[in-house]
């Protein structure tokens, strides 16, 4: 399969998970284009409507993904329905799959933090005709050192060093099993 691994990484945490998605896809034999989305990141450059599976992730900032990949998406929601590619309905592409992710660390509320922004980041996708059929999050330490405190006493306990290398390798396991079903 052609596979769109697409994440936006401040911190380092969902750059983790999206490496350990591209080395598990390309294990498999599947062609692999990554694209970290940042600021700048021209909408343009890519089309999703190109691959067969994409995956789609970020980490959590105050319940969503972070501006530069908010941006990112509504711009190329932009681009698509002025080539009238978004439908009312959104009906279904045959063989097209996605898979939504986050990395959050939840201090407050846990997991509950983390879990609207898969559903937010596979709005596009959905919309496009991509059937989303996972959604996964992954816990990840506050790197930046003024937050650090929250890697500890959050609702998620320690969470120092996450994603780690058991994290990751869910992931390989979630990756493998995900594509192995959608060939």
């Amino acid at each position: 399969m052609k596979i769109l691994n697409l994440y936006c990484s401040m911190t380092g945490n969902t750059g983790k998970i999206a490496a350990t998605i591209e080395a598990s896809a390309r294990q498999q034999g599947h062609d692999v284009h990554t694209l970290q989305v940042v600021a700048k990141t021209d909408p343009g450059q890519i089309n999703m409507l190109n691959y067969d599976f994409l995956f789609i992730g970020s980490g959590v900032y105050s319940w969503l993904p972070p501006e530069a990949m908010r941006k990112f998406i509504e711009d190329q929601h932009k681009i698509y329905a002025e080539q009238g590619l978004i439908k009312a309905a959104s009906p279904r592409l045959p063989g097209k799959s996605a898979v939504a992710y986050a990395t959050y660390g939840g201090p407050h509320t846990g997991t509950n933090e983390g879990c609207i922004v898969p559903k937010y980041l596979g709005q596009l996708p959905d919309h496009l005709g991509f059937e989303v059929v996972m959604e996964w999050l992954f816990p990840g330490e506050f790197n930046l050192p003024k937050y650090t405190v929250h890697s500890v006493g959050g609702r998620l306990g320690d969470i120092r060093g996450r994603p780690d290398e058991h994290d990751l390798k869910q992931v390989e396991q979630l990756v493998s099993g995900v594509l192995r079903f959608r060939q």
